[in-house]
């Protein structure tokens, strides 16, 4: 029965470090917004 138990804690550790890895890459990921005013100025601009 120990087994069973060790087999089990075994999937659920492997279940939670899969996903806290990946909730881990989801998080470091960096989305990077293109300037709308980029093309005029080169600089963001506030109310043009």
């Amino acid at each position: 029965m120990a087994v069973t138990r060790l087999k089990r804690k075994e999937a659920k550790n492997r279940s939670r470090t899969t996903k806290r890895v990946q909730d881990i890459k989801r998080l470091k990921m960096v989305v990077n917004i293109a300037s709308p005013y980029k093309g005029i100025s080169g600089i963001v601009l506030e109310d043009q």
